[in-house]
C-alpha cells in the first residue's frame, strides 16, 4: 500500500533543478556543436547552437552537426526530467501492514551521538556514561557514549555482568559527581582510590553496618557519618515540612488496618525530633536518631505520656516564657550571657505530644511497639554512630566533584532498606530545590547509580519529581533483573509508577536473560515487527496447466523470543554472554558488546590502583568488645541469608 507525502516539499527542488536544466542545455548544445565541427570551444556561449541553428539549420550538409547539438541540448533535460520523476517518487510513501521494525544502520548510528569524535566529547555541555562497546561496522571496537542529562534503565538478570559491563566501568569514568548503591562493597574497593587521587574528587564511603579494616593489627569498623536529622532546616518555615518527608519514608502508610498505629508512631517520631530541635541550644543532647530512640525511654523511670506532661508543665509555664518574654525586650547586646535556662516548646510539639497523652495507655503500649520496630536499627552502636554527626553534605554534589559509596552486604539490604530510602531521598529533595541556572556554584552534574533499585523500596520523591530532575542536572541509572520488579505493586512502583519512570528514560539497556519469560516477551514486542514477504508459486497441472506467482505478506518480529535469549550463545571466554540490546529516542534498537572491564587495559590499571590506593576512612567511636560482637552478629546475619537464598533456589 503506499500513500503521498506533502507535495509542497518538493515543489522549490524541482524549480531549481529546471531553472538549472535550462541554463546548462544551451552550453551543453553549444559544447557537443563546436566539438563536432572539431572547432575550438574558447568561444562557447549559452547562445551558439541557438545563433548557429537559426542560420544552418534547414540545410542538409548540416544536419548531423544539428543533431549533435540537439542531443547536447536534450541531456540536462532529460537529466532534470528524471531527477523530478525520483522526487515525485519519494513522495510515496509505502505502508506496512504490520510495521517496518529494523536495527540500525551505520547513518542512524552517526546521526544517534553515541559515537562522538575525540574533539566531539570535549566540547559536549554534560558529561556522558559508557553503556557498551561495538564489534562490527562502521564503529567497531568503539565505546557507546551516552551523554546528557537523560536517564538510563537497564535489565540485567543475576550474574549476568552489570558490574563489569556498566558500574564500574562508569565508576572509572564519569568524571562528574557520583552516589552509587554499592552492595558488597566492590565498587567502592575497585574504584573509590582511582576516583579519589586521578580524578580528583572527595570520596566518602557510608556503610551503616560499618566497614571491617585492620588498623595496627585489631579489626576496626570504619565508615563517613551521614546524619538525616541535620537537614532539617531550623527555620519555623521549612522545620515540620523536613521533618515529615523523613518521618513519612521511615514511617511509611500502606493501606492496610495497621495504618492508625503506623501514623500514631510516626507522630511519637515526630514529637520527638521537634523536642530535640526546640531544645538543641541547650547543648544537652545531639539532634539524632540514636537521640530520638534514647528519649523515647525516659531515664527517671516514668512512661512516656507523663515524660510529655512533666516537659510542657516545666518549659511552658507561665514563669519560663514571661522570662524569654523579657529576653527577647533586650537588645542584641544585652542578651549575651542572659539566655534562660530552659527553652519552651514549640505549638507542633506540644500539639503531638498531647495527641499521644490523650491515647489510653494500652494503644500508647501499641503505637510505642511499632516506633521501636522502624528504630531498632538505631539501637545497634554502629548504625548508632554512624548517622551521628555529618562527614559530607549531600547539597554539595553539584558544587563540587564529590563521590559518595552507600555500601551494604546483601544480608542487610532488608535491614537498612528505610535507611537507604532515606539517604537516596533525601540527596534528591536537597538537590530540587535550585536550578543551575540560578546559582552558578551548582557547576557539576550528580548521577545516582541504583543497583538493584527496588530493593530499598518505593523513593517516592522520584515518581514526583522525575520529570523535572534533569533540569536540575540530577541523573539516574536504575539497575533492576527485569520490568516485572519495577511494576510489582508492593516492592516495586505499580505499573502506572513504573511507566513513569520508564518514559523519563531516553535508553533502554538489555541484558538478555538465559530462559523465555514475560520479560523477553516483552522485549521482543518493543523491538517491532516488519513485513516478511514470502514468494508463492502455485502449479497446475493437465491440459491448460499454468504457473501462478504470488505474494504472501507475514507478520515478523524483528527478534523472536528465542533469538533473544540465544544471544547469549555469544560468550566471553570467561563464561560471561556479551551481547546487549539498546533500545533509545536516538536511533534504532542496535546490539553491542558489554564492556569486559576486566580485561580492558584502561580499567585494568585503573582498578589495580584503585586497590592500592584506598581512601582513608574514619574510625567509629565504638568500644572494642561490642566490635567483635557486631561482626559475630553480621556473619550470622550473612549465614542465614545465604541459607534463604539457597533455598528460594531450591524452591
Amino acid at each position: 500500500m503506499i500513500k503521498m507525502k506533502n507535495k509542497n516539499k518538493i515543489i522549490l527542488p524541482i524549480v531549481i533543478v529546471w531553472v538549472l536544466a535550462i541554463i546548462a542545455c544551451g552550453y551543453s548544445g553549444s559544447f557537443a556543436l563546436l566539438k563536432m565541427a572539431g572547432l575550438s570551444t574558447d568561444s562557447l556561449a549559452w547562445k551558439t547552437f541557438y545563433e548557429t541553428y537559426q542560420f544552418y539549420g534547414e540545410q542538409a550538409a548540416y544536419k548531423k552537426f544539428m543533431l549533435v547539438g540537439w542531443i547536447g541540448t536534450a541531456i540536462p533535460l532529460v537529466i532534470a526530467l528524471l531527477l523530478s520523476i525520483a522526487m515525485f517518487f519519494s513522495l510515496k510513501e509505502k505502508i506496512f501492514l504490520y510495521g517496518n521494525a529494523r536495527f540500525a544502520n551505520a547513518q542512524d548510528l552517526t546521526k544517534s551521538g553515541f559515537f562522538p569524535t575525540e574533539q566531539q566529547r570535549k566540547k559536549q555541555k554534560y558529561p556522558a556514561l559508557l553503556i557498551g562497546k561495538m564489534t562490527q561496522g562502521k564503529y567497531k571496537g568503539s565505546y557507546i557514549y551516552y551523554a546528557g542529562q537523560q536517564f538510563l534503565m537497564m535489565y540485567a538478570p543475576t550474574r549476568s555482568g552489570k558490574g563489569v559491563g556498566i558500574v564500574i566501568p562508569n565508576c572509572i569514568y564519569y568524571d562528574e559527581s557520583l552516589c552509587v548503591l554499592d552492595i558488597k562493597l566492590e565498587n567502592y574497593l575497585l574504584t573509590a582510590g582511582y576516583r579519589e587521587k586521578i580524578l580528583k574528587q572527595d570520596v566518602f564511603l557510608f556503610c551503616p553496618d560499618g566497614y571491617a579494616q585492620k588498623i595496627l593489627g585489631e579489626t576496626k569498623l570504619t565508615t563517613h557519618r551521614w546524619n538525616p536529622l541535620f537537614y532539617i532546616r531550623r527555620g519555623g518555615v521549612y522545620r515540620f515540612g523536613d521533618l515529615e518527608k523523613i518521618a513519612t519514608i521511615l514511617f511509611p502508610l500502606k493501606g492496610g488496618e495497621n495504618d492508625t498505629w503506623t501514623d500514631a508512631s510516626k507522630s511519637v517520631f515526630m514529637s520527638l525530633v521537634l523536642y530535640l530541635l526546640d531544645v538543641e541550644e541547650e547543648k544537652k543532647h545531639k539532634v539524632n536518631m540514636n537521640a530520638v530512640l534514647k528519649l523515647s525511654v525516659p531515664t527517671g523511670g516514668e512512661n512516656l505520656a507523663k515524660w510529655f506532661e512533666s516537659e510542657i508543665k516545666s518549659r511552658n509555664n507561665k514563669e519560663n516564657l514571661a522570662k524569654w518574654q523579657q529576653y527577647y525586650a533586650l537588645s542584641e547586646s544585652e542578651k549575651i550571657g542572659n539566655t534562660p535556662e530552659r527553652y519552651p516548646l514549640s505549638v507542633d510539639t506540644i500539639r503531638l505530644f498531647r495527641d499521644f497523652c490523650a491515647k489510653e495507655s494500652k494503644q500508647q503500649q501499641s503505637v510505642m511497639l511499632d516506633f521501636k520496630n522502624v528504630m531498632a536499627m538505631f539501637a545497634n552502636p554502629v548504625c548508632a554512630a554512624a548517622t551521628e554527626d555529618n562527614d559530607f553534605d549531600l547539597r554539595d554534589v553539584r558544587r563540587k566533584r564529590m563521590t559518595v559509596y552507600f555500601g551494604l552486604s546483601p544480608s542487610a539490604l532488608s535491614q537498612y532498606a528505610k535507611l537507604t530510602n532515606l539517604f537516596f531521598s533525601q540527596l534528591l529533595n536537597e538537590n530540587v530545590r535550585t536550578l543551575p541556572e540560578h546559582d552558578p556554584t551548582l557547576k557539576y552534574q550528580c548521577t545516582l547509580m541504583l543497583d538493584e533499585f527496588t530493593s530499598m523500596g518505593r523513593l517516592d520523591v522520584v515518581q514526583i519529581a522525575l520529570a523535572f530532575t534533569a533540569g536540575y542536572n540530577m541523573r539516574f541509572v536504575f539497575i533492576l533483573q527485569n520490568e516485572e520488579q519495577l511494576f510489582d505493586d508492593k516492592k516495586g512502583y505499580g505499573r502506572n509508577g513504573g511507566l513513569t519512570i520508564l518514559k523519563n528514560c531516553a535508553v533502554k539497556l538489555f541484558y538478555p536473560p538465559k530462559e523465555i519469560d514475560e520479560s523477553v516477551k516483552t522485549l521482543s514486542e518493543s523491538l517491532g515487527y516488519y513485513d516478511l514477504v514470502r514468494n508463492e508459486i502455485s502449479v497446475t497441472s493437465g491440459k491448460n496447466s499454468s504457473k501462478t506467482r504470488n505474494k504472501r505478506i507475514e507478520k515478523r518480529a524483528l527478534m523472536l523470543p528465542q533469538e533473544i535469549t540465544e544471544l547469549n550463545d555469544i560468550k566471553h571466554k570467561s563464561g560471561m554472554a556479551l551481547p546487549e540490546i539498546i533500545i533509545s529516542e536516538f536511533s534504532r534498537p542496535f546490539i553491542a558488546h558489554k564492556i569486559v572491564s576486566f580485561e580492558d587495559k584502561f580499567f585494568v590499571k585503573a582498578k589495580h590502583f584503585a586497590k592500592n590506593n584506598q581512601p582513608v576512612l574514619p574510625v567509629l567511636d565504638i568500644q572494642q568488645d561490642e566490635v567483635v560482637r557486631q561482626l559475630h552478629l553480621q556473619r550470622e546475619r550473612n549465614q542465614r541469608w545465604q541459607v534463604e537464598k539457597q533455598n528460594t533456589v531450591l524452591n
